[in-house]
């Protein structure tokens, strides 16, 4: 029976509780598989077929059905969160009519609220939104960000959406922070560099008029510009280290420039080590390009 119990297991996706068990099979033999190491015991009442995280939180889902994932390990679900950062505990969230969990692999907090809550990957997550404002406090400074960032980018959640969900969770750590980013991401900065170039560079007066992420058909394609001066018709792009360096991206980069001059927009661009090093330069080199593009279109004929 032992083959049989792995099989209807390996069907379930690896994972079920001993009440399932035992309506289909006898307590000895459930129990056999454990002692032999052929099935593990995640939880209480609770065993897999192997023992990674990604199996402990279906095995956690399965211990208390009327929880969800949450905070970090909601965000790894959504894959917008380095996996290396959600480790310790399962964190879920549950009602708080709901009885809080003794179990030390789990963290499950209450809420007096209902949790917002989908299934994603076959499992019960928070909403993006909500798993992002819930993450933050629970993330080093350097990595808080990144979450919210990657999500827009990817054009799965918006800033406004974010400010809602921050609205709606009330009090919490990292509010005044996290406003602020959502705020600025909200305008258009969609990157680490933007949101570093939006705080220390383009804070300018005259560079305020920007702007962010303004969307452009260039043929059978959208592009979006980082950051855009209508009446000068200018675009400034912020390149990243890395993928900017590369021969293929530097090529793609020539190529839109062009169809963009073709429309009568000039571009400038400025490296991820010149912003953060040379700060006054990338300023007054940006105002000096919108006064010539100023004078530029003032001649041009009617």
């Amino acid at each position: 029976m032992r083959r049989e119990l792995l099989a209807w297991a390996t069907r379930r996706g690896g994972v079920f509780t001993r009440a399932e068990a035992l309506t289909q099979f006898a307590a000895h033999i459930v129990d056999d598989a454990v002692q032999d190491g052929a099935i593990r015991r995640l939880l209480p009442s609770t065993y897999a077929l192997a023992d990674d995280r990604g199996t402990l939180r279906r095995g956690a889902l399965a211990h208390r059905p009327d929880a969800a994932l949450a905070a970090l390990d909601a965000l790894d679900v959504w894959a917008v969160l380095d996996d290396q950062l959600a480790d310790g505990p399962i964190r879920m969230v549950t009602d708080a009519r709901h009885r809080e969990s003794t179990v030390p692999q789990l963290r499950i907090s209450r809420r007096t609220t209902p949790p917002s809550v989908v299934v994603r990957a076959g499992m019960r997550v928070t909403r993006l939104e909500e798993s992002i404002v819930d993450s933050w406090p629970l993330l080093p400074a350097i990595n808080r960000r990144a979450p919210a960032l990657v999500a827009v980018r990817d054009r799965r959640t918006t800033g406004g959406r974010l400010l809602d969900a921050l609205a709606a969770r009330g009090r919490v750590t990292g509010a005044a922070e996290m406003r602020r980013t959502f705020g600025l991401i909200t305008a258009g900065c969609h990157s680490p560099l933007e949101l570093w170039g939006h705080e220390k560079v383009f804070i300018h007066g005259e560079l305020r008029r920007a702007t962010c992420q303004v969307r452009v058909r260039l043929g059978n394609r959208v592009v979006y510009l980082d950051r855009y001066y209508a009446d000068e018709m200018l675009a400034v792009e912020l390149d990243g280290a890395a993928y900017h360096g590369a021969p293929q991206q530097r090529e793609r980069d020539i190529r839109r420039d062009a169809a963009l001059a073709a429309l009568g927009i000039q571009t400038i661009r400025f490296s991820h080590p010149r912003l953060f090093h040379d700060p006054d330069g990338v300023r007054a080199e940006t105002l000096n390009v919108l006064a010539v593009r100023r004078r530029q279109l003032s001649r041009r004929p009617a």
